[in-house]
């Protein structure tokens, strides 16, 4: 997650009052005249002035550390101001490399530089600074500081101060960004704490019923804990509101559907949505109907499925279900060429490019010499009923056959 730099009263020296430098350590009076110049310039969007009076700045304090870390911090804010973000960091770690300077503003440093850390995802040195504003800081803290310090500590597996951060973050302002509650979901989800991450999703789905993501999640969260059904409810609920339009969405709906044992309603589903162009008419596309149907009882259409899923692409998993269910119903010519396409496939390559290995063609070669004997396809037979009988577990069943066929 990329965060944008908050330019926070917090950490702009320059917005406060003139008295702050005359306390120890001081920035010198020329210093101070030239950074309202540069206030001047940024109320003006003249960020090359600012730029020009900041370099001057430098060029007159440098054997005055406090003045530079001050000045660089003007840099900074400068910098994101202008949208040169890159120019952000180096005057921070500039800033910070000053000697003796006060613990308040290196946290105030520190904290600026650990959101731009954090947005460069570098997410243990960001913590390493926030942690430190945290422990430094004076007085109470933006909540989108707290929700930065909550990030870090997620992105480093720091569960609990994670939680810890968001929950004051999301408490301490009245309308707290959704991202937050997304976060602080995750952190309790990814802690075992269900109860507590759902009731977080729900509040999500109050505030924006209309939002997919939501619902996603939630139908997520309960697939996460097997409560399939309301997973499925989940998704409906959304599809039915008009809210997806994806293919993903209507894919997982279907696919819900058929976990929770209802496949002929997610068949049916599937082909409304590919007769209305919605969802691509792919092999997996087909070859999902094929499990479908199967799953459902449905034969006919299931092999009717597989067989154009084979067609869209050469998949000798698919080819080999549907010689299977040709055996199985005693559709012996039929069974016979797919069992040869799957075994002609041996050594060849798939629609991926990589070289296809049967993993038991003697079997293969067992199933259609039964199934070329029961087509009354003798030669056909002979021949893979002898290459079965290679296989000491098959031999005795395939001499038999071949000695039935020398008797005939």
């Amino acid at each position: 997650m990329r965060y944008a730099v908050l330019l926070t009263t917090l950490i702009l020296a320059a917005a406060l009052p003139a008295q702050t430098f005359a306390a120890e350590p001081q920035a010198s009076k020329a210093t101070y005249m030239r950074l309202m110049d540069v206030q001047k310039a940024w109320e003006d969007d003249n960020y090359p002035k600012a730029f020009a009076e900041l370099q001057e700045a430098l060029n007159k304090a440098a054997d005055k550390p406090y003045d530079i870390a001050i000045i660089q911090q003007y840099v900074a804010h400068t910098a994101i101001l202008s949208g040169e973000d890159h120019r952000a960091r180096p005057a921070l770690e500039n800033a910070l490399r000053q000697p003796g300077l006060p613990l308040k503003l290196q946290a105030d440093l520190k904290l600026f530089l650990g959101q731009i850390v954090l947005g460069d995802e570098e997410y243990k040195e960001a913590l390493d600074m926030l942690e430190f504003w945290y422990a430094n800081k004076e007085g109470d803290a933006q909540p989108s500081n707290m929700f930065s310090l909550s990030y870090a500590n997620y992105m480093t597996g720091n569960l609990p101060r994670a939680e810890m951060f968001v929950e004051m973050a999301i408490n301490a302002t009245s309308k707290p960004n959704d991202s937050w509650y997304q976060i602080y979901y995750q952190v309790l989800f990814e802690q075992k704490k269900y109860a507590k991450a759902l009731n977080v999703l729900h509040g999500l789905l109050n505030r924006d019923p209309g939002q997919p993501r939501y619902w996603r999640m939630l139908a997520n969260h309960h697939m996460q804990v097997e409560e399939s059904k309301n997973a499925l409810a989940a998704m409906s609920i959304a599809y039915g509101a008009g809210m997806f339009e994806d293919v993903a969405d209507m894919k997982r709906v279907s696919s819900l559907y058929g976990y929770v044992e209802i496949p002929e309603k997610a068949a049916r589903l599937t082909e409304g949505w590919v007769a209305q162009g919605l969802i691509e008419e792919d092999a997996e596309t087909l070859r999902k109907l094929g499990d479908l149907w199967l799953l459902s009882r449905n034969r006919v259409k299931a092999k009717s499925y597989l067989k154009r899923a084979a067609a869209a692409k050469r998949d000798v998993e698919t080819i080999e279900l549907l010689a299977s269910l040709h055996f199985e119903d005693e559709e012996w010519t039929l069974a016979h060429a797919a069992f040869k396409q799957v075994l002609n496939a041996q050594g060849t390559r798939d629609a991926e490019g990589e070289i296809i290995d049967l993993e038991d063609p003697l079997r293969l070669h067992m199933l259609a010499g039964i199934s070329a004997y029961r087509a009354g396809m003798k030669s056909e037979a002979r021949a893979s009923l002898r290459r079965a009988s290679e296989d000491p577990g098959f031999r005795g069943q395939a001499r038999a056959l071949l000695k039935k066929l020398a008797e005939g």
